[in-house]
């Protein structure tokens, strides 16, 4: 087991968060997303016409990857998704998101009409346990 330092300094890199929800046949449902970690949820930028918006809105349960092949270490996180649409009270996390992985940070104004006609909403996902219980390879 990974300690609670080595995993917080692996979700810090710049790195993709596979998102994983159960359709609605019972399949699951997998999509790479940038993210950011604030110590106790994690948040995802997503839209209307999304797979995974009408997922969670159906059954919040997740599964999260991080994975980073080229250095053999991932994390496996249980947790549970809320949706959150006021992109104008989130905008502090989308603008984390953003700045994570290098892309422009608009100024307030540009960015909540970017979110507003993309049809943005936030996925605020919750660890259901602590990252010492989180399964983890190659963090020791």
């Amino acid at each position: 087991m990974a300690s609670t330092d080595k995993i917080e300094a692996f979700l810090a890199e710049p790195r993709n968060v596979i998102v994983a929800g159960i359709r609605r046949d019972g399949r699951p449902h997998l999509s790479p997303n940038w993210f950011y970690w604030d110590g106790q949820r994690f948040y995802v930028s997503t839209t209307r016409d999304r797979v995974k918006y009408a997922i969670f809105r159906r059954d919040p349960r997740a599964e999260l990857l991080f994975d980073d092949p080229s250095g053999f270490r991932a994390v496996l996180v249980p947790a549970t998704v809320e949706i959150r649409e006021d992109i104008a009270a989130e905008l502090p996390r989308f603008r984390a998101i953003r700045e994570k992985h290098g892309m422009v940070v608009l100024d307030d104004d540009e960015h909540l009409r970017a979110l507003a006609a993309e049809g943005r909403v936030l996925l605020a996902i919750t660890p259901d346990r602590p990252p010492s219980s989180w399964t983890s390879w190659g963090l020791d």
